[in-house]
């Protein structure tokens, strides 16, 4: 036995006294899960992992989410999220069997399905009625016809003026800024959007925004609309090489010899040459 082992017998968590360890949980990834069969006060045995139950994350076999008044379970009927106001509680289905789902109306009228996460945490606070009223206010040209767009325009300042955004260190907080033109209005965003490339109608990666120089900011003379492929060979982190007089990044020029990535990645990173790969490569097909 290890000494990393904890016994948690006769330990309480909750509802939840640990009884016996029980064999463990490998996951798809090959990790192994440490695993206690406990017994619950309502009187069920279960098992749980030996993390959830330090943490607190589980705290009952279940029976506190089928009991309103009792345990972690948070009674939001009633209550008002922004727009919206729960009306009541849905028994969890198999897809979602870890969400405490509710039903809410909107002011507008609409009624919809949320997670409590979502609810309470404001990251959704109406039926969708918001955000197509905000669009409306900023979009005199481009009212209800951009929503996409207005996605990536809404990051894009998100990234740059929001030091509390996760990709703020990355953008603003290197002096990245969005060019005055477009951050007083949407509407000169779209316009140039449109003049230069931009189509509504393609599909999903491919047809990204792009500074051409990832040291400057977002301005029409240093932005373009690429696919996600091409954004990808543009970020900071790409590795270039030199090959028969040209700059590509790795995976440009894997693509330019016909060698898969991880193929060529792999052994670059060990120090070989570009024509040793190929020759390895050769031999290996």
């Amino acid at each position: 036995m290890s000494n990393s082992y904890t016994d948690l017998t006769g330990q309480r968590f909750g509802k939840l006294v640990a009884i016996q360890k029980v064999k463990p949980h490998i996951t798809s990834g090959g990790a192994y899960i440490t695993m206690w069969e406990c017994k619950c006060d309502c009187g069920n045995i279960t098992t749980v992992s030996m993390q959830k139950l330090k943490t607190g994350h589980t705290q009952s076999c279940g029976c506190n989410k089928k009991n309103c008044k009792g345990g972690s379970f948070k009674d939001l009927t009633g209550k008002r999220f922004g727009r919206l106001t729960v009306i009541k509680y849905l028994q969890e289905n198999e897809r979602e069997k870890k969400r405490k789902c509710w039903l809410c109306r909107c002011d507008c009228g609409n009624v919809k399905t949320y997670s409590a996460d979502k609810i309470i945490s404001g990251s959704t606070h109406s039926c969708g009625c918001e955000m197509i009223e905000r669009i409306g206010r900023l979009n005199r040209k481009y009212i209800y016809s951009c929503k996409r767009l207005y996605g990536v325009y809404a990051a894009m300042k998100e990234r740059c003026c929001n030091s509390k955004n996760e990709e703020y260190h990355n953008y603003g907080a290197r002096g990245i800024i969005v060019c005055q033109e477009w951050l007083e209005s949407f509407d000169n965003f779209a316009e140039w959007s449109f003049a230069n490339g931009y189509n509504k109608n393609a599909p999903r990666g491919q047809c990204t925004l792009d500074r051409i120089n990832n040291d400057k900011g977002y301005s029409p003379d240093n932005c373009r609309w690429i696919t996600n492929k091409e954004n990808c060979n543009n970020m900071r982190k790409n590795v270039l090489i030199e090959y028969n007089g040209n700059t590509y990044t790795m995976s440009q020029l894997a693509n330019e010899l016909s060698i898969p990535y991880r193929y060529f990645s792999s052994r670059y990173a060990r120090g070989k040459t570009i024509e040793r790969i190929l020759d390895d490569y050769t031999a290996y097909k």
